[in-house]
């Protein structure tokens, strides 16, 4: 410590010294005086004070630091820089704001503490933050270890002043400002001996500087403030003192009314909502209001006054038929509630003759006597049993919902497992249910769930539990012993599912899948059965000659494999492990080259190549296809743009994709970065991907073909509403299926099917490409019927393209 005291002595004007004490007491002062105010006061009245007491702090650590800083003599003229020092205020009242605040909030000695240690660490932060604002020119060298004692000095006093202000009486007021000053003045004066302005030098002329005098008047008005907020501390120290008083006095006030609101009770007992009782030691009725018996639904003629509590439990049982069954029951209900009186007291809820429910608690009073205040809550329970079953049951239909099913579902599956008991799980799936909600609207939709939850519900026997689990979706539950049982009960939902619906004179007959797994065989627990049964179902749906069909273990190696599948083409996305041929499309009648059609082709580790037919609805079904596709059109594009030909190409987009809105800034974006001109692009769309969402799709397509990008049906002729699709979307070109090639040059049937396509076609203007073409004969009949595109083996297998080899022969050669 003696640098430190050598430094204060000879390096300071201790005029400004005493002057920097005396400012640092008093804002101390001001500021523990208004934190045992705040501390006092609660809601927002608390949070004003606090803020008030961490300006007081902020600004009396600032002005006490540059007090100190004029008291300072180091041979030249200091100035500082305007924002560094308006920093140093901000984090003085910011961070002593935060420790003032959890003193105030806190409880004990330990938070006082805590919150003095953060005032602390302000006091610190505002110093050296003082110290960079000082605009010097050399190098200012440091003593690690005075700056590490002159933090540590800091916070021991600061949380050593919060934690005696904050606790006790008035005269710890004093200690505590006295602390806090000493936090500050030491923890300046140590950081001062710590540096060694030896090697500095002042910079003249800066912008945005401060000097001596600027700072004089700026503390001397910070002075000012801290003066008035002292003065106004000891007025509110003088109101609390007094309000404490006043407090005195009005308990004083209290307790001779409490005489005056005794006489009072009596009538008061008449007129209070609750029922009130008091029990003797030994059990019996004291006193009661007359609300009681109202409550407890007992006729006038009866005396309660002296009756034993056994008693009254009986008469609250008196809905029993057997009177040995009230006697016993009454008894035990008596022994629960004077076990709760033993114990404290506490409260329980009953029921009046099966109909009323009341609350019942029971308070002790002393020498063994109690009070027991009755509270009539049977609309509360009656609604609160309403929202319990709200929240089990399905709003629309009445039945259990997934919550309420999963419960009864564990309930069963342990009562089968006790017992000899099998338990069927059966899910259900409605059919065309969507395309009811789009034709008829969804009231007729809301209709058939209501109709087909009664129908389903209409004879459940013991063990059989119907739910709807959401949408379209039902599930239920058979307990039974023989598979006789199994099947009437599934002849029941098959007979409910597939029936006449008529709702505003429209009529309909309504169909569905049922899938079903049996435990213990197929599954031991809920997941694994609930699986097993969807499994089924998908297979029922898939079946068009089956509406039920049971869970065999092939199907959940199909769904094994098809999982596994999954998790390879995510790994394939992920490594970039796919890639792309092409097939050539030429012009019939030139035999030139028109474009190519893009493939994805996929080498899966351990199984080799991949039908695309194999894998896109795996990859529809696990999400995959979105990524696939947007890497499909990428790699496309930027192929394509590095040809010296400006072929076409056309890209597949998925059914999937084309639900999505965020297809058109993807083909947008992609052209964008591959700088392909879009009249190069073509998307082939087919009928089936249109139809799942008709307006969607069109409105997509038609925001894709505004971009420039050519649209082509793909598969044309193997949807149900061909010509309505055509009519709907001005599509650029039309793809004869290959399903019509096979037979074309042989089957006359086959041939007039693709030359009413191509005459459709013509009559459209729509260029038509016939896919498939594999022979000669198959390209003559094309050329005779007046198709304009073909592509197949015929005139090149998919693959990469070699534009060094590259020819472009005439068909005829």
């Amino acid at each position: 410590m003696y640098p430190v005291m050598e430094f204060f002595f000879r390096g300071h004007d201790l005029r400004f010294v005493v002057l920097a004490a005396v400012i640092c007491l008093i804002s101390a002062y001001a500021c523990v005086t208004l934190a045992r105010h705040a501390a006092r006061v609660a809601g927002q009245l608390r949070m004003l004070w606090c803020a008030v007491s961490a300006l007081v702090v902020g600004f009396g650590i600032w002005a006490t630091h540059f007090i100190a800083m004029l008291a300072f003599r180091p041979g030249f003229e200091l100035s500082y820089d305007l924002g560094l020092t308006a920093v140093s205020l901000l984090i003085a009242v910011i961070i002593c704001g935060g420790g003032l605040a959890l003193a105030i909030h806190g409880d004990g000695r330990r938070d006082h503490l805590l919150g003095g240690a953060v005032v602390g660490v302000g006091i610190s932060a505002m110093h050296y933050v003082g110290i960079a604002a000082l605009l010097l020119g050399g190098s200012m060298q440091w003593s690690n270890g005075l700056i590490g004692l002159s933090i540590l000095a800091g916070i021991a006093f600061s949380a050593a002043a919060l934690a005696s202000a904050m606790g006790g009486g008035r005269n710890r007021v004093i200690g505590g400002a006295a602390l806090l000053t000493l936090a500050i003045c030491s923890m300046h004066f140590t950081a001062m001996g710590a540096a060694d302005f030896s090697l500095c030098f002042p910079f003249m002329n800066v912008e945005h500087q401060i000097d001596s005098t600027l700072m004089s008047i700026a503390v001397a008005l910070i002075s000012l403030i801290i003066l008035t907020a002292a003065f106004g501390g000891l007025l509110l120290d003088e109101a609390d003192r007094r309000r404490t008083m006043r407090e005195q006095r009005r308990q004083l006030e209290d307790a001779e009314r409490l005489a005056e609101v005794s006489n009072k009770l009596t009538l008061a007992l008449a007129h209070m909502g609750q029922g009130l009782v008091l029990f003797g030691s030994d059990a019996r009725v004291q006193l009661h209001n007359e609300r009681v018996m109202q409550m407890l639904d007992l006729p006038s003629h009866i005396e309660l006054k002296g009756m034993h509590l056994d008693a009254i439990c009986r008469m609250l049982l008196r809905d029993g038929k057997d009177q040995d069954d009230i006697e016993s029951r009454g008894c035990q209900l008596a022994k629960q509630h004077l076990d709760m009186v033993k114990h404290g007291g506490g409260e329980s809820v009953e029921t009046v003759n099966g109909s009323r429910s009341i609350r019942v608690r029971h308070s002790l009073v002393g020498d063994g006597s109690w009070v027991t205040t009755i509270e009539d809550i049977s609309e509360r329970v009656r609604s609160e049993a309403a929202i319990a079953h709200l929240a089990q049951h399905d709003a629309l239909t009445g039945l259990p919902n997934r919550m309420r099913f999963d419960q009864i579902f564990e309930e069963q599956l342990s009562e089968s497992h006790r017992g000899d008991k099998k338990l069927a799980v059966i899910a259900i799936d409605l059919d065309r249910f969507k395309e009811i909600n789009d034709s008829y609207g969804h009231s007729m939709g809301d209709a058939v769930l209501r109709t087909l939850a009664e129908r389903l519900t209409a004879n459940l026997a013991p063990g059989e539990v119907i739910a709807r689990l959401g949408g379209d979706e039902f599930a239920a539950l058979k307990s039974f012993t023989k598979m006789e049982g199994l099947r009437e009960f599934l002849h029941r939902l098959e007979k409910a599912i597939f029936a006449k619906v008529v709702h505003d004179d429209v009529a309909m007959v309504t169909s569905g899948s049922i899938g079903v797994a049996i435990y213990p065989q197929d599954g031991t627990d809920r997941s694994k059965l609930l699986n097993n049964a969807d499994l089924a179902m998908y297979r029922a749906k898939a079946e068009f000659d089956q509406r039920i069909c049971y869970y065999e273990r092939e199907m959940d190696e199909q769904a094994r494999q098809r999982r596994a599948m999954a998790r390879d083409l995510w790994t394939a996305v992920e490594e970039n492990a796919f890639t792309l041929a092409y097939q050539v499309q030429k012009s019939i009648s030139s035999g030139h080259i028109t474009g190519y059609e893009v493939l994805l082709r996929w080498d899966r580790p351990g199984f080799g190549p991949v039908s695309p037919a194999e894998f896109i609805p795996v990859a529809e079904e696990c999400g995959a296809i979105y990524a696939i596709g947007a890497w499909v059109l990428k790699t496309a594009c930027e192929d394509a743009a590095t040809w010296p030909e400006p072929y076409k190409i056309a890209v597949n987009v998925s059914g999937l994709q084309l639900a999505q809105f965020e297809l058109v800034d993807m083909v947008k974006m992609v052209l964008m970065q591959s700088g392909l001109a879009p009249g190069r692009l073509e998307l082939e769309v087919t009928e089936t991907a249109i139809i799942a969402d008709k307006k969607r799709a069109l409105a997509i397509l038609s925001q894709i073909r505004s971009l420039g990008v050519q649209i082509a049906i793909d598969d044309f002729g193997t949807g149900y509403s061909s010509l309505e699709t055509l009519r709907s979307f001005p599509f650029d070109k039309i793809k004869l299926d290959r399903s019509f090639m096979s037979e074309v040059e042989t089957n006359e049937q086959s041939k007039a099917i693709v030359r009413a396509i191509l005459a459709l076609g013509r009559s459209l203007r729509v260029p038509v490409l016939a896919e498939g073409v594999e022979t000669r004969a198959q390209l003559d009949v094309l050329r005779d019927e007046g198709c304009n595109e073909a592509q197949g083996f015929l005139l090149g297998r998919p693959g990469r393209i070699d534009w060094a080899d590259m020819l472009e022969l005439p068909l005829r050669a």
